[in-house]
């Protein structure tokens, strides 16, 4: 059970915030050679995980969102549209917060791709990247240490909170 959860995404919204349509749309694209029983397992599969986040005692999740990952269109219309709105109700959440990198952010250490930072009880942190098809966990310590440079160096790009809402506001209007 993780403590603390930090997640930078370059370009897709991370699996424990996606709304249905969203997951799904995705995992069509990803799979196009799937069966409709397949996709619909694994979007069931990442609704399921978003569970930690209505316990009792959730983890800390901080996700930091490249701007870009928010302006992606998708051939349904309304799914950029209800995936903001669900950003928007999580950051109102206590233990969740969720900001913005804006586009026209220069050259930041990000471009090279998103990975997730998890802290668990009795446990070093470790980091988490994947691929289309894969994932890796990383447990040295020393890459370990990079990734969380990295995050704090994103983190100190990214709107303020208010201003992140602010902004997904404006894009959910333009979608």
């Amino acid at each position: 059970m993780a403590l603390e959860i930090r997640e930078y995404a370059l370009g897709l919204v991370p699996g424990l915030v996606q709304v249905e349509a969203y997951a799904r749309s995705i995992s069509e694209l990803a799979s196009p050679y799937a069966e409709p029983g397949q996709i619909d397992q694994i979007v069931q599969a990442r609704l399921y995980r978003q569970q930690i986040l209505d316990r009792e005692h959730p983890p800390v999740l901080i996700v930091l969102l490249d701007e870009s990952v928010l302006l992606r269109r998708f051939a349904n219309p309304e799914v950029m549209p209800a995936q903001i709105s669900h950003l928007l109700k999580l950051s109102h959440r206590p233990r969740i917060t969720i900001q913005i990198i804006p586009e026209d952010t220069e050259d930041h250490v990000g471009l090279s791709g998103s990975f997730r930072l998890s802290t668990a009880p009795d446990s070093n942190p470790f980091a988490y990247v994947e691929g289309q098809k894969t994932g890796m966990t990383l447990k040295e310590p020393e890459i370990v240490a990079s990734y969380e440079r990295t995050f704090a160096d994103l983190r100190s790009c990214a709107l303020p909170v208010r201003a992140s809402r602010s902004r997904m506001e404006e894009m959910r209007g333009s979608t």
